[in-house]
């Protein structure tokens, strides 16, 4: 096994900041919570401003401080992203919250913990061309997504925690192209203060009293020893630190959705000012399903307008589509029609239903098969991003002889490639471009049929007999007829009532 613990130090508040336009934003900032500060970015850090000062003493050190009230929310929400795409690297993920943990483990350290990730990298390594190409893709896409990081390798979550607080390790890390040996990983545990081990502060502070320092002097000491000071808990801790113990973490199993969201402490009033943030959504989108082969066919954007409720945006596609830049195109383009109500104090996206990628469109993709259909595709995309859903309607075939029946009103154009499953096929017969709402009486007089002046029968007859077994019998003789002005006229006599109507007229 081989995991790696991703530890996200500033999460609460990167999770109100990471919506900015620049990376190094000047504004000073600081997540706050019981009166003291959390967290503090960049700018705000150059005026003295660090964890644990309170409020008083930060904005005494910097007056342009803008505070920030921690949204565990958020946080949640956003530590769930992060799970969601670290599955798009390896199915077996663990994320674990600073709350969850806080509640839920009587060995935490209070007012110390850090949201993590664990990943289990064995099976993914062939498929990134190795330890070090993977690394590098994880670092690149998290520093695109603004979430700060430091990461830990080793044989069990446990290790791989600890680890990953070690500078020595994360340096060595930033540096390898393959795993470390068993040996290197027992040094690297060996070498790492005891201060890092994962229990409670009064456990660290009776191992310092105990004068020891370092995991090795833990080690040496025998264990029926160690648990008779520390408990039966602080042992199972130390085995499956050394892998001599299962050393299990929940698994994640990922929702069938999608969703991301940005908070912006200064809220937006100009839709325009919402495409920088899109963008972001959407390429964060792009990159999931791409891996995980997937598809959404709508894109769900909440205009969160904070105590004065939300707003609604659906983008519609036609076909599966993984490019961003297109789907930014039709979010422009839908965004342009929005009149905001309220400034918007966060963006999300949300995809509801995701579906797996095909056979046949990854052939069309990879051969270029089918550009002329891509191209309507693409004109259907943005004519219902320009014109709204309502604005589009298309035709489907219906099980039923009946030319009045065997179509219905869609709800939208959709065009298929090749249809899959059940198939309907039309009837293989010329029919007429335009179908009567209902069928028109044709006047007869000594025996011919006059419509606009006297029809000829050009093409005849085709028999449509339906719902014979219902009392109200169907059944028709079709005719191809001409007018007298050249027109193509598609009529039917009612072999029940002898009478003759038009039915429909070609183009």
């Amino acid at each position: 096994m081989l995991w790696l613990c991703i530890q996200f130090p500033k999460l609460p508040l990167e999770a109100l900041t990471r919506a900015h336009r620049k990376a190094g934003d000047d504004t000073p900032l600081a997540v706050t919570q019981s009166s003291l500060i959390l967290e503090a970015n960049a700018a705000a850090s150059t005026h003295n401003v660090t964890a644990g000062l309170t409020i008083a003493t930060a904005c005494a050190y910097c007056p342009a401080l803008e505070l920030l009230e921690r949204d565990s929310e958020r946080e949640s929400q956003l530590l769930q992203q992060l799970a969601q795409w670290g599955y798009s690297f390896t199915p077996v993920v663990s994320p674990r919250g600073s709350a969850s943990q806080k509640s839920s483990s009587k060995n935490a350290r209070s007012g110390e913990e850090t949201d993590c990730l664990f990943l289990e990298l064995s099976g993914s390594l062939k498929a990134s061309g190795g330890l070090a190409p993977l690394l590098q893709q994880l670092r690149k896409e998290l520093h695109k997504m603004r979430i700060s990081h430091f990461m830990g390798l080793g044989h069990s979550p446990s290790a791989a925690h600890l680890l990953s607080q070690l500078p020595e390790h994360r340096q060595w890390l930033a540096e390898t192209k393959a795993p470390p040996t068993p040996q290197q990983w027992r040094q690297w545990i060996s070498f790492a203060p005891s201060k890092l081990l994962d229990c409670s502060n009064k456990a660290i502070a009776k191992l310092y009293a105990c004068g020891i320092k370092r995991v090795s002097q833990l080690l040496a000491i025998p264990l029926s020893e160690v648990g008779n000071r520390f408990g039966r808990g602080f042992i199972d801790y130390l085995a499956r630190l050394n892998g001599t113990r299962p050393d299990p973490v929940p698994s994640y199993e990922p929702p069938p959705e999608f969703h991301s969201e940005l908070f912006f402490p200064s809220p937006l009033d100009n839709s325009e000012q919402l495409l920088f943030p899109a963008g972001r959504l959407v390429r964060e989108l792009c990159r999931q399903l791409q891996r995980r082969q997937l598809y959404s066919q709508q894109l769900c954007w909440v205009l969160d307008y904070g105590s004065r409720g939300s707003r609604e945006v659906k983008v519609e596609i036609s076909r599966p589509l993984l490019d961003p830049q297109r789907l930014i195109a039709l979010t422009k383009l839908q965004l342009e029609r929005v009149e905001l109500q309220e400034p918007v104090q966060a963006l999300a996206l949300k995809c509801q239903q995701l579906r797996a990628l095909e056979a046949q469109s990854l052939r069309e993709d990879f051969f270029d098969e089918g550009s002329k259909l891509h191209d309507s595709y693409q004109l259907i995309d943005k004519l219902k991003a320009r014109l709204g859903h309502q604005a589009l309607s298309g035709v489907t075939l219906k099980e039923s002889y009946l030319p009045e029946q065997a179509w219905a009103s869609a709800d939208s154009l959709s065009l298929q490639s090749r249809q899959r499953g059940h198939q309907l096929n039309p009837v293989n017969a010329p029919r007429p471009s335009w179908l009567l709402p209902r069928p028109d009486r044709i006047q007869q007089r000594d025996h011919k049929l006059f419509y606009d002046g006297e029809l000829q029968l050009l093409q005849g007859p085709e028999r449509i007999d339906g719902y014979w077994w219902q009392h109200r019998r169907h059944a028709r003789d079709y005719y191809i007829a001409r007018g007298v002005q050249g027109s193509l006229y598609w009529v039917f006599q009612d072999l029940t009532s002898e009478d003759w109507y038009l039915h429909g007229v070609y183009g």
